[in-house]
C-alpha cells in the first residue's frame, strides 16, 4: 500500500493569514460602494427604497458597526470580525473531522492516505 504524507508548514499558514486580515481590514473599505446582486435588481426596477429594516438576526447589519463614526475603521473592523468567525468556525470543524481514528502525531484517512501532523 502506498502511503502520501500531508505535513503543514507554519510558515506558510503565518503568512496566508497575515495577506488575508491586512486584505480585510485595509482594503476591505475601499470595496466597490455600486451596489450589486439584489440590491442592483431592486435599484434597476425601482423597489430599493421599500427596503426599510436589516434582518434582525444579523451580527453586523450593513457591514458596518454603528458604534463607529469612521467608515473606514467600521468597515475594517467588521472584515476583521468576518475573519475571526469563519477562522473560529473552520478551526471548529477541522478538530471535528480530524478527531475520529488514529493518535495524536498520525492519522488514517481514506484510501490510505497519511496524515503526519509536523509542527515545523
Amino acid at each position: 500500500m502506498r502511503t502520501f504524507r500531508v505535513t503543514a508548514h507554519r510558515t506558510k499558514w503565518i503568512v496566508m493569514a497575515v495577506i488575508t486580515i491586512a486584505t480585510a481590514a485595509v482594503l476591505s473599505p475601499w470595496a466597490s460602494s455600486h451596489p450589486d446582486g439584489l440590491e442592483r435588481v431592486a435599484e434597476d426596477h425601482g423597489f430599493l427604497h421599500q427596503a426599510t429594516a436589516w434582518n434582525k438576526l444579523a451580527l453586523i447589519p450593513g457591514y458596518e458597526l454603528s458604534s463607529i463614526k469612521w467608515t473606514a475603521a467600521s468597515v475594517g473592523l467588521t472584515g476583521l470580525i468576518g475573519i475571526a468567525v469563519m477562522a473560529g468556525a473552520l478551526w471548529g470543524l477541522t478538530r471535528l473531522l480530524t478527531r475520529s481514528g488514529g493518535g495524536r502525531n498520525e492519522q488514517s484517512a481514506p484510501d490510505g492516505i497519511k496524515l503526519k501532523h509536523d509542527n515545523g
